[in-house]
């Protein structure tokens, strides 16, 4: 069909072919460009969201503070803390405050509130099948206030690590957090 026509013809209709096939290639080009920039951009957002969500944590704690105290008959360790949810709402929990010191042998820990077998293993280890055994509390957004003394059996290397645990009403540990002493 082509060869029928002038050559001057025939150079116009293939250089109108060849246009017409390269606006589309770079059509088709940008398309594609565009929808995989929009996916990458939505898989971006959706990390950003899920990464928010996992960072901000249910239980926050702060002003954490310690401070070992001695007197002739006694020696405690006294442990300072304020602790809230970062969501809305209430929660019922239970608050423990371990101690230990795990370099030394036989290890040395406390644990507050003081359990008579209840949710504490004889070495010292919190087991969550007694969670009202611990201190109750009731979290909201506002600050809560916690003090816990834990004797400190005398004579005995000191306490260097301090666990606080919180514990909800099923058994669930919520939150298991060491402070180094």
């Amino acid at each position: 069909m082509l060869e029928s026509l002038s050559p001057r013809w025939r150079r116009l209709i293939n250089s109108i072919g060849y246009s017409v096939l390269v606006v589309v290639v770079t059509g088709l080009g940008y398309l594609t460009f565009r929808a995989v920039g929009e996916r990458r951009h939505a898989t971006a957002k959706d990390a950003e969201g899920s990464a928010e969500s996992e960072a901000t944590p249910l239980v926050e704690i702060v002003n954490f503070a310690a401070r070992q105290e001695r007197s002739a008959e006694a020696e405690r360790l006294t442990v300072f803390m304020r602790i809230r949810l970062t969501k809305p709402g209430n929660l019922d929990a239970y608050v423990y405050v371990l101690a230990r010191n795990d370099h030394v042998s036989p290890r040395v820990w406390a644990v507050w509130p003081a359990q008579g077998g209840g949710a504490v293993t004889a070495g010292g280890h919190l087991r969550t099948q007694d969670p009202a055994s611990g201190e109750a509390v009731q979290l909201s957004p506002s600050w809560t206030r916690i003090t816990a003394t834990l004797d400190h059996p005398p004579g005995r290397p000191p306490f260097d690590t301090v666990y606080v645990y919180l514990v909800d009403p099923k058994g669930e540990i919520l939150l298991s957090r060491p402070f180094a002493l």
